[in-house]
Order: structure tokens, then sequence, then C-alpha cells
């Protein structure tokens, strides 16, 4: 009986002692409250978003991929090559219809951007090295060739150039196989991404989530471009070339279904940088929530996308202009 009473004294002892180590640690965590989050997310976009962060961003892009790197910062030279072009448009092009170089110009911008988005994903990929060699030169091709393109019907456009029907159609046809290849290389990306080919020590579950969703919204922006190239035009309710906002040029006066187009293409760039964001915070939100805001965000941008396509396939424009 003496006995069993020590034992039960010492358990009792034992117990009492848990219960003292654990009352001041439950008592010292805190639940990280709404407020919390919201300046963490605040300090985690200044962080992303500032010099040094964005510096050391391009400096090991670079290291990792030179191909698609290079491409990116020649992409952007060109923007002041052709804004330098878009001076010296004859006066009687440059007042009957839009500048025909603001469209190389736009596309270098954006192909920049796709370029550095690309090689982030391919990097994310766990396949061969031959493979990553051989998309990389692939997209770096077929970007190339079709800002040409581009370049060269803005070129035929300003000086009004006639005769080479053969040539407009050679280009235009260019255009159009060097988007095709591009598409079929990021749904190989998408193939790859749903069967979990991904290198779990770059990217978590909420990354490879966003970079999923963006993937199905930027394929819905090409087939937003795909209709456009279809019916010949982009505004709805008038002719092509009306007035429209400073740079982009999309229409005030009728639908333009650029603006959906625009909005998909480059939710492969928000959706992701958003996911991002979110693994910088402090505190950090658990996997559970982060994957549902990313949900939430693609969500909020493929409604963006198509109610500006059904607002421009009813002609109506974003942003009225009193005329």
């Amino acid at each position: 009986m003496e006995h069993l009473r020590e034992n039960t004294l010492s358990q009792q002892t034992v117990a009492r002692r848990i219960g003292e180590w654990l009352e001041p640690t439950t008592s010292r965590m805190e639940v990280p409250a709404a407020a919390d989050y919201f300046s963490g997310f605040a300090r985690a976009v200044v962080q992303t978003l500032s010099p040094s962060s964005v510096r050391g961003f391009f400096r090991e892009l670079d290291a990792n991929d030179r191909v698609l790197s290079r491409l990116g910062w020649a992409l952007l030279l060109a923007v002041p090559v052709f804004a330098t072009l878009a001076m010296f448009v004859p006066a009687t092009v440059g007042t009957a219809a839009v500048n025909p170089w603001i469209k190389p110009i736009k596309f270098s911008m954006s192909f920049s951007t796709f370029a550095s988005t690309i090689s982030l994903l391919l990097l994310a990929l766990q396949i061969p090295r031959w493979q990553l060699t051989l998309v990389r030169r692939a997209i770096a091709t077929s970007v190339g060739l079709e800002i040409l393109s581009l370049a060269a019907q803005a070129w035929r456009s300003a000086y009004q150039l006639s005769g080479h029907s053969l040539l407009d159609t050679s280009l235009a046809q260019m255009t159009n196989s060097m988007v095709m290849v591009n598409t079929g290389i990021v749904c190989w990306m998408l193939v790859l991404f749903c069967a979990n080919r991904v290198r779990t020590d770059l990217i978590d579950r909420p990354m490879v989530s966003a970079i999923r969703y963006s993937i199905v919204i930027f394929l819905a922006g090409n087939a937003i471009g795909g209709y456009m190239l279809a019916r010949g035009s982009h505004t709805v309710g008038v002719a092509d070339g009306g007035p429209g906002l400073p740079f982009v040029n999309w229409s005030v006066i009728a639908g333009d279904l650029r603006i959906a187009h625009f909005i998909a293409i480059h939710a492969i760039q928000i959706v992701p940088l958003f996911a991002y964001i979110l693994s910088q915070m402090a505190p950090i939100p658990p996997v559970k929530y982060r994957r549902m805001a990313v949900g939430a965000l693609a969500i909020a941008v493929s409604v963006a996308v198509g109610a500006t396509f059904v607002q421009a396939a009813l002609g109506r424009p974003l942003i009225p202009w009193a005329h």
C-alpha cells in the first residue's frame, strides 16, 4: 500500500509539473489577428518590390537562364528603338489611325515579362536538361520572330507600302505560327504541373496551385486572341482604329476584346506573384489558407476576364468617353 501511495503521489507531482510547464507556454502563444496578416502582407509587398530585391531577382535569373534572361532585356531595349521610329511616322498616317509602332512597343514589353515568367516556371519543373534547353531556345526563337514580324508590319503601315500582298500574308502567318508554338509549350507545361513534375525544394503547394490556375487563365486569354484573329478585328460595334485610351488604345466608344485578352495573359504573372508574396509574410499564413487565398484571386481574375469579354461582346466600352 505504501508503495502504491508513493507511486500515486509521484504521478500527481509529475502531472502537476507538466501542467505548470504548459501553462506559461500556452499563455505566451498568441493567434495572429487579421490586422497582423494585413500588415505582414503589406511588408512582404514592399520587400518583394524593393530595388534590392528586384536587382537580386534579375541577377539570379541571368545566372540560371541566360537565354530567356537576355531575351527579356533585348525586348526591353527594343522599346526605345520602336518609340524613336514612332516619332518619325508621316503626319498623314499618325492622324488617320493609331501610330503603327505602338503595337510592337506593347508586345515587346509584354513578351519581356512573359520570358522572365516562363524562365521561372521552367526552373520549377523536374525535367531533363535537354528538354529545358530545347524549350528555352524554342521560346526565344518564336518570340524573336514574332517581334520582327510585328516590326516589319509596323514599318509597312507607317510608310503605307503596298503591292506586296504575299509579304503581308507571310508576315501575318509567321506571327500566328509563333503564337501557336508558344501556346503549345505552355500547354505542355500545364500538363507537367498537373502531373506534379515539380521541384518541391523550390516551390510549395500554394505556388503549384497558383501556377496551374494562372496557366489555365493564360490559355483562355490566348483563345480570346484567336477569336479576335478569326473575326478580323478586336473592336465590337465600330471599325478598329477609333478613339481609345492613351497608349493601350482600348476603344472608348465601343467594345474592345483586347481588355479581356490583356487581363488573361498577364494572370500568369499576377497569381504566382501573389502566392510568392504570401510565402514571404511574417507571420506566414498556414498552407491551407494560402491555397484558399490563391484560389480566390484566381476566381477574381477569371471573373474579370469573363466580365470584360461579355461587356466587349455587347459592344460596350470599359470606360465610356463622351464625344
